[in-house]
């Protein structure tokens, strides 16, 4: 075997150093990466942070604005309310003022009254273990007899409902209260 010269002794060495030396700069890019990957989750949630910090002061804004618009809408039913009961719609340039009839509603008061003295099979609905009152078929029966409502259930009359329903881009198309 031939005796390696100093050379190629230097050589192999700066070989093995250089070999070192990528490792320790591949780490080097490595922890940059994971350094940068920190920074950017900071800033996204700093973002956050900023973003909620804006959102709730667009809501506490938007809470007096909502104010406003409720005791206006409230100023609308109350003029809505002092014309004749036949008016139904207001047309105006920038809207409408809407009072609307909603359907009664019927409330079955007394289960043990109903379930006695009614024919079940045509008012109830039932359910593998439940029997209970259908207000559809309900409804139904008290349409078809003329008004004649079973015994045991009751009409409950609902209010008018109003409405407005601004023109031109409005934002409360069909506000109720």
């Amino acid at each position: 075997m031939e005796d390696k010269n100093f050379l190629d002794e230097l050589l192999d060495e700066v070989e093995a150093k250089e070999e070192k030396m990528q490792l320790v700069h591949a780490d080097l890019v490595l922890k940059e990466i994971s350094s940068l990957n920190a920074e950017i989750a900071k800033i996204l949630t700093q973002a956050e942070e900023e973003k909620q910090i804006i959102l709730n002061w667009a809501l506490q804004r938007s809470s007096k604005l909502n104010d406003k618009v409720e005791f206006l809408t409230k100023k609308l039913e109350s003029f809505m309310n002092e014309q004749e009961p036949t008016v139904r719609t207001i047309d105006l340039p920038n809207g409408q003022l809407l009072r609307r009839k909603q359907a009664e509603k019927l409330v079955v008061e007394n289960l043990d009254e109903f379930m006695q003295n009614n024919n079940l099979s045509d008012l109830t609905s039932t359910s593998p273990e439940v029997i209970k009152p259908d207000i559809a078929k309900i409804k139904s029966f008290y349409k078809m007899t003329g008004g004649k409502l079973p015994q045991g259930v009751s009409i409950v009359e609902s209010k008018d409902k109003f409405s407005i329903k601004l023109k031109n881009g409005g934002i409360n198309d069909g506000t109720e209260t």
